[in-house]
């Protein structure tokens, strides 16, 4: 069974470093990480960037020109699942 993760991001910084970490660490294998940044204005896209060039098959990151909100981010990202 291929298992994808759902990951929206806005201004994260601050709990994201730990959420990756949890994510990447569960005893079950990942077919993708799939990440949908909501415009974010911190360190967000850099952590994120991080995490990508460790692990370049695993994560699929997209980052929003304008914010959508909540909603409408998890919705397309579940979408790309």
């Amino acid at each position: 069974m291929d298992v994808s993760v759902a990951l929206c991001t806005y201004n994260g910084e601050g709990y994201l470093e730990e959420q990756l970490e949890s994510i990447l660490n569960q005893t079950y294998d990942l077919h993708e990480i799939v990440v949908f940044d909501d415009d974010s204005d911190d360190r967000t896209a850099s952590i994120l960037q991080r995490h990508k060039d460790k692990y370049p098959n695993l994560f699929n990151l997209n980052f929003n020109e304008k914010n959508l909100g909540v909603s409408r981010n998890f919705d397309q990202c579940i979408r790309y699942c």
